[in-house]
């Protein structure tokens, strides 16, 4: 065994064959390189930048308690938690299925290449755009006016709860049955034969 009270300067290499232990603090003023694995037991302070050549392979958790800032390619293999804001300034490309527990809140445009389903309601504050079909399956409840500034096919029953106001001209061509009473304010033009199976008053 060797033991030193002191300071000790070696000025060329020190190679050890075997383990080394340090009891206390370990200091290096210049470059250190590591040709193989290196082990930590307890935790690890790094008070500067840490550039890593190669692949970083983390066994357990990582914890960032300040910003973390990637100017490359992030791939996670297994699920990744993240507990407070992410911020993304660039392109997010997503290969897998994302799942939010939360509100996803999106300042800016989205756009959905495949296929758009909300399992529960959907709510929007603002006008929607759509420029190809829209296939509802279920009941649409409406609480505002609706504009249509084209055609309107309706291949099934239509159930009006309320008025029903139309400015322009209205074509129906098929049988139309009206339940209660039928209240025209201006001329009646009928091109074919009128039948009326009760009294006329």
């Amino acid at each position: 065994n060797v033991s030193v009270s002191g300071n000790t300067n070696i000025g060329g290499t020190v190679t050890v064959a075997g383990a080394v232990s340090l009891a206390s603090t370990l200091s290096v003023g210049g470059a250190t390189n590591l040709a193989s694995t290196v082990t930590v037991v307890g935790a690890a302070a790094l008070k500067s930048t840490v550039t890593v050549g190669g692949a970083a392979n983390f066994g357990s958790t990582v914890t960032v308690v300040g910003a973390a800032h990637l100017q490359s390619t992030a791939s996670i293999g297994g699920a990744a938690t993240f507990a407070s804001t992410v911020t993304v300034v660039g392109a997010a490309a997503l290969k897998s299925n994302v799942t939010v527990g939360g509100t996803l809140d999106v300042t800016g445009n989205t756009s959905i290449g495949g296929t758009f389903m909300a399992t529960g309601a959907a709510t929007f504050d603002d006008d929607v755009s759509v420029s190809g079909n829209v296939n509802i399956g279920g009941t649409t409840t409406i609480a505002g006016a609706v504009s249509l500034a084209s055609t309107l096919s309706v291949g099934g029953a239509s159930n009006f709860a309320s008025t029903v106001t139309v400015v322009g001209a209205a074509a129906l061509k098929s049988n139309v049955t009206v339940g209660g009473t039928l209240d025209v304010a201006g001329n009646t033009s009928i091109g074919g034969t009128l039948f009326v199976t009760g009294g006329i008053t």
